[in-house]
């Protein structure tokens, strides 16, 4: 942990200490009290770890504090989600920092979301998992819903390795293959700590394009790139994909797709229509299918 860390850490600690009553914890307060809130023995006590140590840590000193343990500290000081967030980043977790109100963060997502409507949009996360999509995203290829046989498929870069209908829908651009491999490269430098990469970059490097294309080294952020897909239902669709950082959880990012011409723009309005009217239904049952395999 960084000694700017650290310190901020210890600092944040005594803040939270400080802002709690003992009857907020269920002690009872006493006569002699002599600090406004808790006592550092107090906090060890409840989080079950040594009294030394959890001085130790409030003092900045090189302490490496286990996740179970925080979570411990976070419940003994009471902590609200952001601050559980914090906590975990500053002590060197930003995988385990909790997103606050998850609910609500995600009905406001979805909210977003369709209000971006025709522009295709999704949220993901570092390893390019769908969190949630509109209906514009769900249908840019096929029916995404068809396509996940398991929460492990719904991936974009599995979904590239695993069905050769989707590579033929993104028109087989080994130029957005190779930046997508590397954004993943990025993204892995960025957040190391997320437990399921390990089980992740295994079962990608089954296939030999992906093994060579994360060994080449190259790394990218992305920043506005044009795609093309050839979407079954309305044509040849070229787009800008803009992605943003959600604040409320920086490990999720929402990417919006922009029409790069007006022909594009125009059938984005076109597939809206079909899906707002239900045809996108027939129109899918005629199409190729792409399904989960």
């Amino acid at each position: 942990m960084a000694v700017i860390s650290r310190a901020e850490l210890a600092a944040f600690l005594r803040s939270r200490r400080d802002r709690l009553r003992p009857e907020d914890v269920g002690l009872p307060r006493g006569a002699r009290r002599r600090v406004p809130g808790l006592r550092r023995e107090e906090v060890a006590v409840l989080a079950h770890v040594g009294t030394t140590w959890y001085a130790w840590l409030e003092q900045g000193r090189d302490v490496h504090p286990s996740e179970e343990v925080l979570a411990a500290i976070a419940d003994a000081l009471l902590l609200r989600s952001e601050e559980r967030a914090h906590l975990f980043r500053l002590a060197g977790y930003p995988a385990r920092a909790a997103s606050p109100g998850v609910g609500a963060m995600d009905a406001r997502l979805r909210e977003t979301l369709d209000a971006l409507s025709p522009l295709p949009a999704m949220v993901a996360d570092a390893l390019g998992y769908w969190h949630s999509f509109n209906a514009g995203y769900r249908y840019l290829i096929a029916d995404a819903h068809a396509l996940v046989g398991s929460p492990a498929d719904a991936n974009c870069t599995v979904q590239s390795l695993r069905n050769p209908a989707w590579r033929r829908a993104l028109a087989d651009d080994p130029h957005y293959w190779r930046l997508h491999v590397a954004k993943l490269r990025t993204a892995f430098a960025e957040v190391p700590d997320d437990p399921r990469w390990p089980a992740f970059l295994e079962r990608l490097r089954e296939w030999e394009e992906f093994a060579q294309a994360w060994d080449s080294g190259e790394v990218m952020r992305e920043a506005t790139t044009r795609k093309v897909f050839d979407n079954p239902y309305v044509g040849r669709l070229e787009l800008y994909a803009v992605g943003l950082a959600v604040m409320e959880d920086r490990r999720l990012t929402l990417t919006v797709f922009q029409p790069a011409d007006a022909v594009t723009r125009s059938r984005l309005e076109h597939l809206d229509e079909l899906i707002r009217s239900g045809a996108i239904d027939a129109l899918a049952a005629r199409a190729p299918r792409l399904r989960a395999v």
